[in-house]
């Protein structure tokens, strides 16, 4: 009768494992159940974006910070991760995408400032640029319009405006969630940007 004593403990402590892999091995089967396929809680079509060159509108600005902006800007977008891909203007491969969004963006201020100006004091000489920058379907609805800006007022060259300018420009459009919500497209009541720099 001794030895049944060690027989019973060992036979209750490998009916609790077993007991405890089995309810394991269902809650792991139940939790991979709820789980949305594909990795994403969102439901909607995540985009991708074509980029057009900048539009100076009537404004006399230097084709250095047009392409400055123009490539800041690619490179801030591909950051946010936001979008499927990110295309240059003319991109053939941007042709059969089905889910494009084209950002149009037109100067409607500039100050030109002086880096020697920021130099020597801290209340002038500071480079700014304004912009519109609207994201549109390939039907030509609007599902995103703002005026962003982006300046440069202590130290640094005045081509840092537009890495300003376009950080700032990314992280609205990435604030607006648009890139991977597909909502209803609002009436085009607001005018889009042409590239004569009119509406």
């Amino acid at each position: 009768m001794k030895t049944s004593k060690p027989s019973s403990w060992t036979f209750c402590v490998a009916a609790s494992i077993t007991i405890a892999v089995a309810l394991s091995v269902q809650l792991a089967g139940q939790t991979a159940a709820v789980q949305p396929s594909g990795g994403s809680g969102g439901s909607g079509t995540q985009w991708s974006l074509q980029v057009e060159r900048i539009d100076p509108g009537n404004l006399n600005l230097a084709h250095s910070f047009q392409v400055a902006i123009y490539e800041n800007l690619l490179e801030e977008l591909n950051k946010t991760r936001q979008f499927k891909q990110v295309f240059r203007e003319r991109d053939s491969n941007a042709g059969g995408i089905p889910d494009l969004l084209i950002l149009k963006t037109m100067v409607v201020k500039y100050t030109p400032g002086s880096e020697t100006q920021r130099a020597v004091t801290t209340v002038s000489g500071a480079t700014k640029l304004m912009v519109r920058s609207q994201l549109i379907t390939r039907d030509g609805k609007i599902v995103f319009d703002r005026t962003v800006q982006g300046n440069v007022r202590f130290f640094g060259s005045n081509l840092r405006a537009t890495h300003n300018l376009a950080r700032n420009i990314a992280k609205v459009i990435k604030q607006s969630n648009v890139a991977t919500v597909r909502a209803s497209y609002r009436d085009t009541q607001t005018p889009t940007l042409n590239a004569a720099g009119t509406q």
